[in-house]
């Protein structure tokens, strides 16, 4: 068991992103897609992807999105395996040949007819492979098949080489050709994204800019320039209004990117502090830094003069007096009741 769990390298970044864009464009076109397959009892998970139909052929919405080779297949039963980085080889064919067999036999398959394995190559086949293997393009471009009584059984599909009809485009994403997959980009936001269900849309715009211009955890497989990115970005991006952009992204997510004055700077004061109660603006200042702001006249004329006289002490009054003034207070003391 151990040495055949060696054989299955880990799965990539990009076998999950390929295998969900068959899942979110077949799955609601009727078909079964599945991924992380086992391809027999007691046998590690393989990186491919499966689809069943239960049809006799393929409906006409299911062709629009099959690339060219599995389209012209009339196998129920469709078994692809990605080479992302590696190029096809001898191994590459041992192993779908294993994968081939074991499903076979775990589906209770008969007929050589139910069931197709692709090797689908984002790379270029070399040539000396293909003539090895005896592999001989067919009327579809980029797609090979065999003489060989057993490498027929696995045709292969180069992404670089694929037409640009419609229904290929979204694979070219995946090809290994940086003037491939570009153009292919242009091409899905020129001719296809608007006629896209919205579930495919957004697994595209995902797929475009988190993997092909930002790239990371292994996912820059193009080596683009970081000009390269930001041209390809900024024309995906080009396509959608400013709300349809935002709609995908939280306000706190949208604001990270600004520092507060850069936010603050659209709002007028008044728009800013409507949001916040004069307890919560003043608890950010001193008492002298908020009445610095006032004359004492308009201080005092939110004040009974008993109020502003009630935070003094007589002395305190008497001593901001000029002396016409504490003359002036004698004499209406005298005159009055105040001492008797």
């Amino acid at each position: 068991m151990e040495e055949i769990e060696k054989i299955f390298k880990p799965k990539t970044p990009w076998h999950d992103w390929f295998g969900n864009l068959f899942k979110v464009s077949l799955i609601p076109t009727g078909l079964d897609v599945e991924t992380d397959v086992p391809v027999m009892k007691k046998l590690p998970e393989a990186d491919i992807v499966i689809i069943r139909r239960s049809g006799a052929k393929w409906t006409k919405e299911q062709l629009k999105y099959l690339p060219d080779g599995i389209r012209q297949t009339r196998a129920k039963h469709v078994l692809i395996e990605l080479k992302f980085t590696e190029s096809i080889n001898a191994d590459a064919i041992c192993q779908i040949s294993g994968y081939y067999k074991f499903y076979k036999i775990q589906h209770k398959l008969t007929q050589k007819s139910g069931l197709k394995c692709f090797l689908v190559s984002s790379k270029t086949p070399l040539k000396s492979t293909l003539q090895k293997f005896k592999y001989h393009e067919t009327r579809y471009s980029g797609v090979y098949h065999s003489n060989s009584p057993i490498f027929e059984l696995f045709p292969i599909i180069s992404l670089n080489n694929l037409s640009d009809a419609p229904y290929n485009i979204m694979f070219k994403l995946f090809a290994s050709k940086k003037k491939a997959t570009i153009e292919a980009t242009k091409k899905v936001k020129s001719e296809l994204y608007n006629q896209l269900p919205e579930p495919l849309k957004a697994f595209l715009t995902d797929y475009i800019t988190r993997c092909l211009t930002a790239g990371g955890n292994d996912m820059d497989y193009l080596n683009m320039s970081q000009q390269e990115k930001t041209q390809l970005r900024q024309e995906w991006l080009s396509q959608f209004s400013t709300s349809e952009l935002l709609s995908n992204r939280s306000s706190s997510e949208v604001l990270a990117n600004y520092t507060p004055s850069e936010v603050l700077a659209n709002y007028s004061s008044s728009e800013v502090l409507a949001n916040y109660t004069p307890s919560e603006v003043l608890a950010n200042y001193s008492s002298s830094e908020v009445l610095a702001n006032y004359s004492t006249p308009e201080l005092l004329s939110n004040r009974s003069p008993s109020e502003i006289i009630s935070n003094y002490s007589i002395d305190q009054i008497l001593t901001g007096l000029s002396s016409e003034q504490l003359k002036a207070l004698s004499e209406m003391i005298n005159s009055s009741n105040i001492l008797q």
